[in-house]
């Protein structure tokens, strides 16, 4: 047997939870989960989350690291400044933001995404503590 296999991290129940919007907020994010990576080059903390928005005011963002967002629901409206060019993302979609980006969030209507983001934990997800399963179970 291997002994550098590392166990994986589960967390029951992350994609069913509710998300709470925060008072006075049209947008937020809830990040589940996040590890310290093992590269030796540069290590770095990957986080995922959710991100919920609905109508309301734009919500500015400046990218200090990169993002990834996949549509889960809805549209998230997404105006790229150094383009100009509003993207109108719905399921399926997929967007990467580079350091470096400035973008504006905003919708008509609302929309869900998930997240993966080189960042560590910012704000987490106030239903998910010890939710982890034990690494300890063999099937």
């Amino acid at each position: 047997m291997l002994s550098n296999i590392v166990p994986l991290t589960i967390i029951k129940g992350a994609g069913s939870e509710f998300i709470p919007l925060p008072q006075g907020e049209n947008a937020t994010t809830a990040d589940f989960h996040s590890i310290r990576t093992k590269t030796t080059d540069s290590p770095t903390h990957l986080t995922s989350g959710f991100y919920k928005i609905i109508a309301g005011p734009q919500r500015p963002a400046s990218y200090t690291f990169e993002e990834t967002k996949y549509v889960l629901s809805g549209q998230v409206d997404v105006l790229d400044e150094a383009t100009g060019i509003t993207h109108h993302l719905v399921p399926g979609d997929f967007a990467f933001f580079h350091v470096g980006s400035k973008v504006k969030f905003s919708t008509k209507s609302e929309g869900l995404a998930f997240y993966a983001v080189t960042r560590p934990v910012r704000t987490p997800h106030p239903n998910l503590q010890g939710r982890e399963e034990e690494t300890k179970s063999k099937l």
